[in-house]
């Protein structure tokens, strides 16, 4: 990507530009949906994805070349906190690599392709306590870096990320963007007070930057938050539907739509949380308020891909049912 100028201004010269979904698509999908129900029954759920598809991706609903994209940075504010902060980011991304994390299985089992992109993890962010994690130029060129997730052809993005201290820095997020607090899920009380409080001091440091997202955040997101942002855009510049797992992602949802309301409509949900690190109710309120579709619920918030990709065979099938069912006499 080629930055000019001060570096958000591309990134907020693109976001003015984006293109609207293909509203022609839909309805030809609605109106196949609905000669499908007078043959097979009411069939909604898949009338609705079945329609979204069609709008953001301008086209009858086909997924042929899915993808799952997870980014992986760590954060300094980790050093802050010395109890259970969850496993370690190099153990999961070297789980993926084997072949071995529950996402590996998910996505040979629906000819999903998988990248997982290593964000310099050997180099946290700064703490997010005392400083801004990323400075503007760092945080727009990670935000170009993410837009390759697409690269090669995509037809329906999977996103999710991780990281070391990235709980800290969501929670951050939803406690200035929803105006609550968020309660911690940790495996003690003590650990939940304590991270409660790096939170607050994170919050305190940070909120004057809330009525600027792109400020927000470089200032609070790691890497993996700035490449989710890029994914999301290109998604949309491409006309690709995406599919968002975890808190990572949930955040920046709630950031870009803060920009521009419906920026993030080409994208869904895989789950409703669900023993997620931050509490449930939080980010019930984080989904409901981004009005975005779910494909799964149940299925929790995953960080390591595997409820995206599980959503993305869900579209897949859906797809195939919407395109392949036979109505006699048609």
């Amino acid at each position: 990507m080629s930055l000019s100028g001060l570096p958000f201004d591309d990134i907020r010269d693109l976001i003015q530009q984006l293109p609207d979904g293909d509203m022609a698509a839909g309805q030809l999908a609605a109106t196949r949906s609905d000669d499908l129900t007078k043959i097979f029954g009411s069939q909604e759920r898949h009338a609705t994805l079945a329609e979204w598809l069609a709008i953001w991706s301008g086209k009858s609903p086909n997924v042929s070349r899915p993808m799952l994209a997870l980014f992986a940075g760590n954060h300094g504010v980790s050093e802050r906190y010395q109890g259970n902060m969850g496993e370690e980011t190099l153990d999961i991304v070297t789980r993926l690599a084997a072949g071995g994390s529950a996402a590996n299985q998910v996505c040979s089992s629906y000819d999903i392709g998988l990248k997982v992109f290593d964000l310099a993890l050997q180099y946290p962010v700064d703490d997010i306590s005392s400083g801004d994690a990323l400075d503007e130029k760092g945080s727009a060129a990670t935000i170009g870096f993410g837009m390759e997730a697409i690269a090669g052809g995509v037809d329906l993005l999977g996103l999710s990320a991780f990281g070391k201290g990235s709980q800290i820095a969501n929670a951050a997020f939803m406690d200035i963007l929803l105006d609550q607090k968020p309660g911690i899920n940790n495996d003690n009380d003590d650990n939940a007070l304590k991270l409660r409080s790096v939170v607050d001091e994170v919050v305190d440091r940070h909120s004057s930057a809330q009525g600027n997202s792109l400020e927000l955040l470089r200032r609070i997101g790691g890497r993996e938050h700035s490449a989710i942002a890029g994914a999301i855009l290109a998604a949309r510049v491409n006309h690709v539907p995406a599919i968002l797992e975890g808190m990572t992602a949930t955040s920046i949802v709630l950031l870009l739509q803060k920009m521009n309301p419906g920026l993030c409509d080409h994208c869904c949900f895989a789950g409703l949380p669900s023993g997620a690190d931050v509490d449930a109710a939080t980010y019930r309120a984080a989904i409901k308020q981004s009005n975005l579709h779910v494909v799964l619920d149940g299925f929790g918030m995953a960080h390591d891909g595997a409820n995206a990709a599980l959503a993305i065979g869900v579209l897949k099938s859906v797809a195939t049912q919407h395109s392949d069912n036979v109505i006699v006499g048609s």
